[in-house]
């Protein structure tokens, strides 16, 4: 894969964080009562990011447990931090390794990719809201802005 497409791949999947704040400052009033249906399609976004990820790296017994104590990893980050940027922070970075891994394979590689993208939407909807008092929203997008980085480096590596 060239670098150019793969870093516009890059890009168009963490334009997700981007395309949830626009949808957060649209539709404020609905942002409390979507917040249960944000959070469990966060969750389960992220067990398919996980799911597809296992499911092409079965082919090999040590990508098959790396992939497990991975997933366990990231889940483990889903559920004990509390504050939302800081999760974000990590999972995202996270993301970038699984993004990477995933160029190997096409198929892999647009499917992770879209849901990426897709898991963004509703991460920046949540820490949209949870950030509104301090009208720090570039933060958000700073932050995670680690995933790119981290994708780019680990196809020069």
């Amino acid at each position: 894969m060239q670098f150019i497409n793969y870093f516009f791949a890059a890009l168009v999947s963490y334009s997700g964080l981007l395309i949830g704040i626009l949808l957060a400052k649209i539709a404020p009033e609905e942002q409390k009562p979507l917040e249960k249906y944000f959070i469990f399609s966060r969750k389960l976004l992220l067990s398919a990011i996980f799911v597809f990820l296992v499911f092409y790296f079965f082919n090999n017994y040590a990508n098959l447990v790396i992939s497990i104590i991975y997933v366990v990893f990231l889940f483990f980050i889903e559920y004990r931090i509390n504050d939302s940027l800081k999760k974000s922070i990590i999972v995202y970075q996270l993301l970038g390794i699984i993004f990477f891994l995933s160029s190997k394979n096409a198929n892999l590689f647009a499917i992770e990719s879209s849901l990426v993208f897709l898991y963004g939407l509703p991460t920046a909807s949540l820490i949209y809201n949870k950030q509104k008092k301090n009208q720090n929203h570039y933060k958000l997008i700073f932050y995670n802005s680690g995933f790119v980085i981290i994708t780019t480096l680990l196809f020069f590596v």
